[in-house]
C-alpha cells in the first residue's frame, strides 16, 4: 500500500508538473497577446462596433455612412498590422505547440495518467477490505440472531453497507478519471487560448 500511495500524485505535485509548461507557454501567449494588441484585437472592436452600429435606428443615415467610413479606414489600418504580425504570430504558436508536443505529454500527463491508475487500484483495494470487513460483521452479527424479523433486518443493513462501500469506490473512480481527463484537456485549452 504504502508503494502505490507514493505513485499518487497530490495537486501541488501535479502543478509542479505543470508549472514549467505554463511558464514556457505563458511567455508565448504574452508575446503573441502583444502583437495582436493594435492588430487581430483592434480588427475584432472594430467589427463589433461596425456591427452595433448597422443595429442602431437612432442614427441617421449619413451619420451611419460617416461613422461606417470612419471605422473602415481604421479597419485597414488594424488589418494591416495584423498582416504584418502575422508571420511572428505563427512562428510564435508553432515554437509553443511544438513545445507541447515534446513536453506535455512525458513531463506532465504520463505522471498524472499513471497517478490516476494508481489511485484506482488504491480505491479498488480499500473497497475490497471494506467489504471483507463488513462480511466478517455481518456474519459475526448473525450468528447471534435467532428472531426471523432481525436476521431480515441484519440482512438489509448488510445490503445497504455493501452498497454504500460501492458507491465511495465508484466515486473515487470517477474522481480519478475526471482528473485524469482535466489534465488531457488542459494541453487542447493552452493551445486554444494561442489560436484565440
Amino acid at each position: 500500500m504504502a508503494n502505490e500511495n507514493s505513485n499518487i500524485l497530490t495537486a501541488e505535485q501535479e502543478m509542479k508538473l505543470r508549472q514549467p509548461i505554463e511558464d514556457y507557454v505563458g511567455k508565448i501567449q504574452k508575446k503573441v497577446d502583444k502583437l495582436r494588441v493594435d492588430g487581430t484585437d483592434r480588427v475584432v472592436e472594430i467589427q463589433n462596433l461596425m456591427d452595433s452600429i448597422k443595429r442602431d435606428r437612432t442614427l441617421t443615415k449619413g451619420e451611419k455612412e460617416s461613422r461606417l467610413a470612419k471605422c473602415k479606414t481604421e479597419l485597414e489600418a488594424a488589418k494591416a498590422v495584423e498582416a504584418k504580425n502575422k508571420d511572428e504570430v505563427s512562428k510564435l504558436i508553432t515554437d509553443a505547440e511544438n513545445y507541447l508536443k515534446a513536453h506535455f505529454d512525458k513531463d506532465y500527463y504520463q505522471a498524472v495518467k499513471a497517478s490516476c491508475a494508481a489511485e484506482k487500484a488504491a480505491a479498488k483495494a480499500r473497497h475490497q477490505q471494506k467489504v471483507a470487513e463488513l462480511e466478517k460483521e455481518h456474519k459475526a452479527t448473525m450468528a447471534k440472531l435467532s428472531d426471523h424479523q432481525e436476521i431480515k433486518d441484519e440482512n438489509y443493513v448488510y445490503k445497504n453497507r455493501i452498497f454504500d462501500a460501492k458507491m465511495t469506490m465508484e466515486k473515487e473512480f470517477q474522481e480519478a478519471k475526471d482528473r485524469r481527463h482535466a489534465a488531457f484537456s488542459y494541453r487542447y485549452h493552452l493551445i486554444d487560448l494561442l489560436r484565440m
